[in-house]
Protein backbone atom coordinates (compact mmCIF):
# COMPACT_ATOMS: atom_id res chain seq x y z
CA UNK A 1 0.00 0.00 0.00
CA UNK A 2 1.24 3.27 -0.56
CA UNK A 3 2.25 5.66 2.26
CA UNK A 4 -1.01 8.10 1.13
CA UNK A 5 -3.47 4.76 0.45
CA UNK A 6 -5.13 5.90 3.40
CA UNK A 7 -5.87 9.79 1.78
CA UNK A 8 -6.17 9.38 -2.03
CA UNK A 9 -7.81 5.49 -2.11
CA UNK A 10 -7.23 5.57 -5.91
CA UNK A 11 -8.88 2.08 -6.88
CA UNK A 12 -12.04 3.58 -5.63
CA UNK A 13 -11.58 6.68 -7.79
CA UNK A 14 -11.61 4.51 -10.82
CA UNK A 15 -14.48 2.64 -9.48
CA UNK A 16 -17.12 4.93 -8.23
CA UNK A 17 -19.42 5.05 -11.30
CA UNK A 18 -19.37 1.36 -10.63
CA UNK A 19 -19.38 1.24 -7.01
CA UNK A 20 -23.57 0.74 -6.68
CA UNK A 21 -23.59 -2.35 -8.52
CA UNK A 22 -20.62 -3.54 -7.36
CA UNK A 23 -19.36 -3.68 -3.60
CA UNK A 24 -22.54 -2.21 -2.32
CA UNK A 25 -24.66 -5.03 -3.49
CA UNK A 26 -22.14 -7.54 -1.45
CA UNK A 27 -23.51 -6.71 1.86
CA UNK A 28 -25.85 -9.87 2.88
CA UNK A 29 -26.50 -8.33 6.45
CA UNK A 30 -28.30 -5.40 7.56
CA UNK A 31 -25.55 -3.26 8.89
CA UNK A 32 -27.15 -0.68 9.01
CA UNK A 33 -29.77 -1.38 11.25
CA UNK A 34 -27.01 -2.60 13.83
CA UNK A 35 -24.59 0.85 12.87
CA UNK A 36 -28.03 2.99 13.77
CA UNK A 37 -28.31 1.39 17.02
CA UNK A 38 -25.25 1.78 18.37
CA UNK A 39 -25.21 5.37 17.40
CA UNK A 40 -28.48 5.97 19.54
CA UNK A 41 -27.10 3.98 22.37
CA UNK A 42 -24.02 6.47 22.16
CA UNK A 43 -23.47 9.81 24.07
CA UNK A 44 -24.25 13.08 22.09
CA UNK A 45 -22.48 14.65 19.41
CA UNK A 46 -22.76 13.70 15.86
CA UNK A 47 -21.33 10.36 14.49
CA UNK A 48 -18.30 10.19 12.36
CA UNK A 49 -18.26 7.75 8.87
CA UNK A 50 -14.99 6.69 8.12
CA UNK A 51 -14.53 5.75 4.97
CA UNK A 52 -18.04 6.61 4.17
CA UNK A 53 -17.28 6.42 0.34
CA UNK A 54 -20.50 6.98 -1.85
CA UNK A 55 -22.77 7.29 1.22
CA UNK A 56 -24.24 3.82 1.13
CA UNK A 57 -24.01 3.56 5.08
CA UNK A 58 -24.10 7.71 5.61
CA UNK A 59 -26.70 8.63 3.55
CA UNK A 60 -28.86 5.74 5.03
CA UNK A 61 -27.92 7.05 8.75
CA UNK A 62 -28.76 10.73 7.42
CA UNK A 63 -32.27 10.16 6.13
CA UNK A 64 -33.14 8.17 9.59
CA UNK A 65 -32.61 11.05 11.27
CA UNK A 66 -28.48 10.85 12.56
CA UNK A 67 -26.11 13.22 12.08
CA UNK A 68 -24.00 11.94 10.13
CA UNK A 69 -19.88 13.52 9.06
CA UNK A 70 -18.53 11.41 6.56
CA UNK A 71 -14.61 11.36 5.10
CA UNK A 72 -12.90 9.03 3.01
CA UNK A 73 -10.04 9.44 0.57
CA UNK A 74 -11.59 8.83 -2.61
CA UNK A 75 -12.31 12.66 -4.13
CA UNK A 76 -14.89 10.89 -6.90
CA UNK A 77 -16.31 8.65 -4.23
CA UNK A 78 -17.40 11.69 -2.37
CA UNK A 79 -18.50 13.63 -5.37
CA UNK A 80 -21.18 10.64 -6.31
CA UNK A 81 -21.76 10.44 -2.70
CA UNK A 82 -23.27 14.49 -2.74
CA UNK A 83 -24.65 13.61 -6.09
CA UNK A 84 -27.33 11.05 -4.25
CA UNK A 85 -27.62 12.86 -1.26
CA UNK A 86 -29.15 15.76 -3.75
CA UNK A 87 -31.55 13.37 -5.44
CA UNK A 88 -32.44 12.53 -1.81
CA UNK A 89 -33.01 15.94 -0.56
CA UNK A 90 -30.30 15.56 2.07
CA UNK A 91 -27.59 17.79 2.93
CA UNK A 92 -24.34 15.24 4.52
CA UNK A 93 -21.05 16.68 5.60
CA UNK A 94 -18.47 15.80 4.30
CA UNK A 95 -14.34 15.53 3.82
CA UNK A 96 -12.01 14.54 1.87
CA UNK A 97 -9.30 13.26 4.83
CA UNK A 98 -7.24 10.48 5.89
CA UNK A 99 -8.43 8.32 8.28
CA UNK A 100 -4.91 8.28 10.21
CA UNK A 101 -4.97 12.26 10.34
CA UNK A 102 -8.21 13.35 11.46
CA UNK A 103 -8.64 17.56 10.96
CA UNK A 104 -11.58 17.89 13.85
CA UNK A 105 -11.64 18.23 17.64
CA UNK A 106 -13.27 16.14 20.33
CA UNK A 107 -17.43 16.21 19.35
CA UNK A 108 -18.30 12.76 18.10
CA UNK A 109 -20.87 10.39 19.96
CA UNK A 110 -20.07 7.52 17.74
CA UNK A 111 -17.11 6.63 15.42
CA UNK A 112 -18.22 3.94 12.73
CA UNK A 113 -15.11 2.18 10.50
CA UNK A 114 -17.68 0.16 8.27
CA UNK A 115 -17.25 -2.88 6.18
CA UNK A 116 -13.86 -3.92 7.09
CA UNK A 117 -12.02 -0.68 7.07
CA UNK A 118 -9.33 -1.76 8.80
CA UNK A 119 -7.66 -4.19 6.26
CA UNK A 120 -6.85 -1.46 4.38
CA UNK A 121 -5.14 -0.06 7.29
CA UNK A 122 -2.22 -2.98 6.99
CA UNK A 123 1.13 -1.53 7.14
CA UNK A 124 3.14 -0.56 9.52
CA UNK A 125 0.67 1.06 12.78
CA UNK A 126 -1.43 2.51 9.96
CA UNK A 127 -4.32 0.66 12.09
CA UNK A 128 -3.19 1.80 15.27
CA UNK A 129 -3.05 5.14 13.88
CA UNK A 130 -6.98 5.45 13.01
CA UNK A 131 -8.36 3.94 16.41
CA UNK A 132 -5.67 7.07 17.88
CA UNK A 133 -7.38 9.47 15.86
CA UNK A 134 -10.55 8.21 16.63
CA UNK A 135 -10.10 8.13 20.49
CA UNK A 136 -8.97 12.00 19.95
CA UNK A 137 -12.21 13.17 18.15
CA UNK A 138 -14.55 10.92 20.17
CA UNK A 139 -16.58 12.25 23.49
CA UNK A 140 -16.01 10.61 27.06
CA UNK A 141 -17.93 7.73 26.84
CA UNK A 142 -18.50 7.61 23.33
CA UNK A 143 -18.49 4.34 21.05
CA UNK A 144 -16.44 3.17 18.45
CA UNK A 145 -17.38 0.09 15.73
CA UNK A 146 -14.96 -1.91 13.80
CA UNK A 147 -15.59 -4.11 11.74
CA UNK A 148 -13.65 -6.81 9.48
CA UNK A 149 -14.13 -9.71 6.96
CA UNK A 150 -13.39 -12.84 9.15
CA UNK A 151 -10.52 -14.52 7.17
CA UNK A 152 -10.97 -17.60 5.46
CA UNK A 153 -8.24 -19.74 3.44
CA UNK A 154 -7.85 -18.60 0.36
CA UNK A 155 -5.33 -20.25 -2.12
CA UNK A 156 -3.29 -17.78 -4.31
CA UNK A 157 -4.79 -17.24 -8.02
CA UNK A 158 -2.14 -16.64 -10.49
CA UNK A 159 -4.89 -15.78 -13.52
CA UNK A 160 -7.67 -14.08 -12.97
CA UNK A 161 -11.03 -15.38 -11.80
CA UNK A 162 -14.82 -14.39 -12.58
CA UNK A 163 -17.15 -13.30 -9.60
CA UNK A 164 -20.39 -12.35 -11.15
CA UNK A 165 -21.98 -10.95 -13.87
CA UNK A 166 -24.43 -8.51 -13.18
CA UNK A 167 -26.99 -5.94 -14.89
CA UNK A 168 -25.45 -2.65 -15.81
CA UNK A 169 -27.48 -0.39 -17.18
CA UNK A 170 -28.33 -1.84 -20.67
CA UNK A 171 -25.84 -4.82 -20.49
CA UNK A 172 -23.77 -6.13 -18.02
CA UNK A 173 -20.69 -5.62 -15.44
CA UNK A 174 -18.49 -8.68 -15.11
CA UNK A 175 -15.66 -8.36 -12.46
CA UNK A 176 -12.54 -11.04 -11.86
CA UNK A 177 -10.46 -11.04 -9.44
CA UNK A 178 -6.73 -12.35 -8.86
CA UNK A 179 -5.46 -12.99 -5.09
CA UNK A 180 -1.48 -13.09 -4.70
CA UNK A 181 0.05 -13.06 -1.22
CA UNK A 182 2.85 -10.10 -0.92
CA UNK A 183 4.60 -11.34 2.49
CA UNK A 184 3.98 -10.13 6.30
CA UNK A 185 0.42 -11.39 6.08
CA UNK A 186 -0.62 -9.12 3.41
CA UNK A 187 -2.85 -10.11 0.08
CA UNK A 188 -2.37 -7.99 -3.30
CA UNK A 189 -6.22 -7.87 -4.43
CA UNK A 190 -6.21 -7.33 -8.39
CA UNK A 191 -9.35 -6.65 -9.95
CA UNK A 192 -10.82 -6.08 -12.95
CA UNK A 193 -14.26 -4.80 -14.37
CA UNK A 194 -15.59 -5.59 -17.79
CA UNK A 195 -18.46 -3.68 -18.91
CA UNK A 196 -20.38 -5.12 -22.19
CA UNK A 197 -23.19 -3.84 -24.06
CA UNK A 198 -26.59 -5.21 -25.01
CA UNK A 199 -24.80 -6.87 -28.01
CA UNK A 200 -21.90 -8.67 -25.86
CA UNK A 201 -19.37 -5.63 -27.00
CA UNK A 202 -16.78 -4.46 -24.93
CA UNK A 203 -17.50 -0.61 -23.92
CA UNK A 204 -15.18 0.01 -20.75
CA UNK A 205 -12.52 -1.96 -19.09
CA UNK A 206 -11.52 -0.90 -15.58
CA UNK A 207 -8.54 -2.57 -13.88
CA UNK A 208 -7.48 -1.88 -9.88
CA UNK A 209 -5.17 -3.20 -7.58
CA UNK A 210 -5.14 -3.06 -3.77
CA UNK A 211 -2.96 -4.21 -0.85
CA UNK A 212 -4.89 -5.29 2.42
CA UNK A 213 -4.68 -7.02 5.02
CA UNK A 214 -7.13 -9.53 7.29
CA UNK A 215 -7.31 -9.10 10.83
CA UNK A 216 -8.53 -12.02 12.72
CA UNK A 217 -11.29 -11.34 15.60
CA UNK A 218 -8.72 -11.82 17.91
CA UNK A 219 -6.12 -9.38 16.06
CA UNK A 220 -9.43 -6.76 16.01
CA UNK A 221 -9.51 -7.11 19.87
CA UNK A 222 -6.13 -6.55 20.54
CA UNK A 223 -5.50 -3.42 18.41
CA UNK A 224 -8.53 -1.85 20.17
CA UNK A 225 -7.30 -2.77 23.67
CA UNK A 226 -3.63 -1.87 22.86
CA UNK A 227 -4.71 1.72 21.34
CA UNK A 228 -6.91 2.36 24.94
CA UNK A 229 -10.51 1.50 24.17
CA UNK A 230 -12.80 -0.77 26.22
CA UNK A 231 -14.24 -3.28 24.33
CA UNK A 232 -18.00 -3.66 25.19
CA UNK A 233 -19.54 -6.27 23.03
CA UNK A 234 -18.74 -8.14 20.14
CA UNK A 235 -20.97 -9.74 17.16
CA UNK A 236 -21.18 -11.93 14.44
CA UNK A 237 -22.41 -10.98 11.12
CA UNK A 238 -24.20 -7.79 13.10
CA UNK A 239 -26.95 -9.92 15.14
CA UNK A 240 -24.99 -12.75 17.09
CA UNK A 241 -23.55 -11.76 20.31
CA UNK A 242 -22.29 -15.55 20.22
CA UNK A 243 -19.64 -17.03 17.32
CA UNK A 244 -21.14 -18.20 14.19
CA UNK A 245 -19.21 -21.21 12.69
CA UNK A 246 -19.52 -19.64 9.12
CA UNK A 247 -19.60 -15.57 10.11
CA UNK A 248 -18.56 -13.42 7.27
CA UNK A 249 -18.07 -10.35 9.47
CA UNK A 250 -17.16 -9.58 13.28
CA UNK A 251 -17.36 -6.58 14.63
CA UNK A 252 -16.44 -5.03 18.04
CA UNK A 253 -18.00 -1.68 19.85
CA UNK A 254 -15.68 -0.40 22.00
CA UNK A 255 -15.50 2.77 24.60
CA UNK A 256 -13.08 5.29 25.63
CA UNK A 257 -11.89 5.20 29.10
Amino acid sequence: MPPDAGARRPAYDAIAHLYDVDMARNMPFDDIAFYERVCRESPAGPVLELGCGNGRVMLELAARGLDVVGVDGSPRMLAALVDKAKACALSPRVCRMDARNLGFARCFGAVLCPYSLVTYMGQGNDAARMLDEARRVIVAGGNVVIDAFVPMPSAAQAHFKQDYVRTFGAGALMRFKRITPIGDGMNRIDRRYDMIDATGGLVERVETSEDIRPFTPDEVLGLLETSGWRVRSTWWNYTSAAPLADAQFFTAVAQTF
